[in-house]
């Protein structure tokens, strides 16, 4: 069996947002509390209300040296040991099928050639998959914009979207925190400056098609596609799978991202180094069972 070494986890971009995520019983300073907390330290003469609230940021300072890791981020952890010590993952997510997974997978190709289009900019495809590390974090960019992964300038994040009412809402919706510190780790490996979210909205692959339709079919209790329900249903959701006849700049939506703070980066840092304690640990609980 190969020796492990935990002081060599990483932390997956796709899942910063969940190493960072705060215990319940833990809250902890956020990076404009920290100023806060900073200015009002610096005034002599402070209101009731400023030394009320320079108590609570000094409770929260004295909190956030506590390491106490929140439920996903261990349970993210265990799933780590598990594969790092036996090779095992978990089963049931592996071989999970979803028609929208399996569309994002097959289109992801077609999706970097759309959002070329729409920029008029030559992104190339990380194909084959190549992941990307640094001392801290580890992740599988889309796509870039360079010469390479390691000196790209700009890195987009390609979300393939099911369908033109999902694609619509996102256009209106805020970036949500887990894909921003997704990118924003992918811009912290590579050294990109600029970084963002491109939803892409692709045509169906037939074979997602016909498994939505034999799913209808099913569905609708139907024993033959010549069924005039199935038909008239069936019409209406083909015609909402494909997206030709909408330009490619309107199949694109884009969200830009700005790289990690000094805060934000020593935090997530600070959390790969608390994750390795914590496997050190664990594991030494583990062999004792022994």
């Amino acid at each position: 069996m190969t020796e492990i070494n935990f002081d060599t986890f990483k932390v997956r971009c796709s899942q910063i947002s969940v190493a960072n995520a705060a215990s319940q019983s833990n809250p902890v300073l956020t990076e404009n509390q920290s100023k806060e907390l900073a200015e009002l330290e610096k005034k002599e003469n402070l209101t009731d209300k400023q030394k009320e609230k320079l108590a609570e940021l000094l409770v929260k300072k004295e909190n956030s040296t506590k390491v106490i890791l929140s439920d996903g981020y261990i349970k993210y952890l265990c799933a780590e040991y598990s594969y790092l010590t036996t090779g095992k993952i978990a089963v049931d997510k592996e071989f999970l099928s979803l028609d929208q997974m399996e569309k994002g997978k097959i289109v992801e190709m077609e999706s970097v050639a759309t959002l070329c289009i729409a920029d008029g900019v030559l992104y190339t495809p990380n194909e084959p998959k190549e992941r990307v590390n640094n001392d801290f974090l580890s992740g599988e960019v889309d796509c870039y914009l360079g010469e390479s992964i390691m000196t790209a300038s700009v890195i987009p994040d390609i979300k393939s979207i099911w369908d033109y009412p999902t694609f619509l809402s996102k256009t209106q919706e805020q970036l949500s925190s887990s894909n921003r510190q997704q990118v924003q780790g992918y811009m912290d490996i590579t050294g990109a400056k600029e970084g963002f979210i491109a939803d892409v909205l692709i045509n169906t692959p037939s074979t997602v098609v016909e498994s939505v339709k034999w799913k209808l079919l099913r569905k609708l209790g139907c024993t033959t596609e010549e069924s005039p329900e199935f038909i008239k249903a069936w019409s209406v959701i083909e015609r909402s799978m494909n997206f030709d006849d909408i330009p490619p700049k309107q199949r694109v939506n884009k969200k830009y991202i700005e790289p990690f703070t000094q805060f934000e980066q020593q935090k997530i840092y600070d959390k790969v180094k608390h994750g390795r304690e914590w496997l050190w640990k664990f594991h030494e609980q583990r062999t004792q069972i022994n």
